[in-house]
C-alpha cells in the first residue's frame, strides 16, 4: 500500500509540473499534455498448439487505432482498439482466427537527440474477442465468438518531426488467458501472438 501511495504521489507531481520546464533541452519533442492520435499496422504470428508442433509460422495482418495523452516527457497513457487475423498449421490441420480487441496503453518514453528520437517501452492490457475455425482433413470445426483477457509488452523507437508527426516501429508479444485460438487444448499452455508493427502518429499540442 505504501508503494502504491508513493507512485500515486510521484505521478501527481509529474502531472502538475510546468510543461515548458519539463521540455527544456528537447525542442523537437511533442509538448507535454499533448494528445496523440495514431494508426498502426503490421503482422502477427500466432503461438498455439499447432505452431508449437510444426514450427510453421504464418504472418497475418493486424491493425490498431490509438488515442493517448502525453502526461510527461517520459510517460504517456491512453486507449487502443483494433484487430486482425491469425493462422497456424500442422500436418493436415489448419487454424484460422479473426479477432478484435482493445484496452489501455501505458508507455515509458525516453527523449534523445533533443527530442527527435524516443526509445519506447509499452504495456497494454485489455480484452479480445476471437472467432476461431479449425480444419482437419475434410472436416471443419467452428466456434461462436469467445472473449478473453490480453496482456502485451512491446519495445521500439519513434522518430518525431516538428514536434507534431511521429513514425515508430514496435516489436512485442501478446499473452492471453486461453488455449483455444486454434480450438485445440493440450496441456496448460496459453495461446498468444508475437507482432511487429509500424505506426504514424499526430500530436495535438495545447495552446501556449
Amino acid at each position: 500500500m505504501k508503494r502504491f501511495v508513493f507512485l500515486a504521489c510521484l505521478l501527481a507531481i509529474l502531472l502538475v509540473s510546468p510543461a515548458e520546464a519539463q521540455l527544456r533541452g528537447y525542442p523537437y519533442a511533442p509538448r507535454v499534455r499533448s494528445w496523440r492520435i495514431g494508426l498502426e499496422a503490421g503482422v502477427g504470428v500466432l503461438g498455439s498448439d499447432l505452431t508449437k508442433e510444426s514450427r510453421n509460422y504464418h504472418f497475418r495482418p493486424i491493425a490498431n487505432l490509438e488515442l493517448a495523452f502525453i502526461a510527461h516527457k517520459n510517460f504517456a497513457f491512453g486507449l487502443y482498439g483494433g484487430g486482425g487475423f491469425m493462422r497456424s498449421t500442422a500436418d493436415d490441420m489448419e487454424s484460422n482466427t479473426r479477432f478484435v480487441g482493445g484496452g489501455v496503453v501505458l508507455e515509458l518514453r525516453i527523449p534523445t537527440l533533443r527530442g527527435s528520437v524516443f526509445p519506447i517501452v509499452q504495456l497494454r492490457g485489455g480484452g479480445v474477442i476471437i472467432d476461431p475455425e479449425l480444419r482437419e482433413g475434410r472436416n471443419t470445426f467452428e466456434s461462436s465468438s469467445l472473449k478473453y483477457l490480453t496482456f502485451s509488452g512491446a519495445a521500439g523507437v519513434e522518430v518525431v518531426s516538428w514536434g507534431r508527426l511521429g513514425v515508430r516501429a514496435l516489436f512485442g508479444v501478446t499473452y492471453t488467458n486461453t488455449d483455444k485460438w486454434d480450438l485445440i487444448v493440450r496441456g496448460d499452455d496459453k495461446d498468444g501472438y508475437s507482432f511487429a508493427v509500424l505506426s504514424m502518429h499526430y500530436y495535438i499540442t495545447p495552446r501556449r
